[in-house]
């Protein structure tokens, strides 16, 4: 019963850090935040008396919860330093770019 909830807890802390990891440029200093689950993880496990064989199985489930975090349509926008500049807004269905 411990090991689903350290899972169910794993998958849930990294799907927000897969929304958050797609919104940002690569290889930024805000990729940082991603990697705040891992303590928390490991306070899970280590009080709870889980041994440390089951860490290769949290690290498939954070991998996989944050790969699936990044491909929900959930908060999915492009952040303006994805974009290319702020000056360059994404086209809406529906809105046409104006000719000149």
């Amino acid at each position: 019963m411990i090991y689903a909830i350290i899972i169910g807890a794993t998958i849930v802390f990294n799907i927000f850090c897969g929304i958050f990891r797609v919104r940002q440029t690569k290889l930024g200093w805000k990729l940082f935040y991603i990697h705040i689950p891992i303590p928390f993880i490991a306070w899970m496990r280590i009080s709870s008396g889980v041994t440390w064989k089951f860490i290769p199985v949290l690290v498939v489930v954070a991998l996989g919860s944050q790969v699936i975090g990044g491909k929900l349509p959930i908060l999915r926008e492009v952040s303006p330093e994805k974009n290319g500049s702020e000056n360059n807004p994404a086209v809406t269905p529906g809105e046409l770019p104006e000719e000149e």
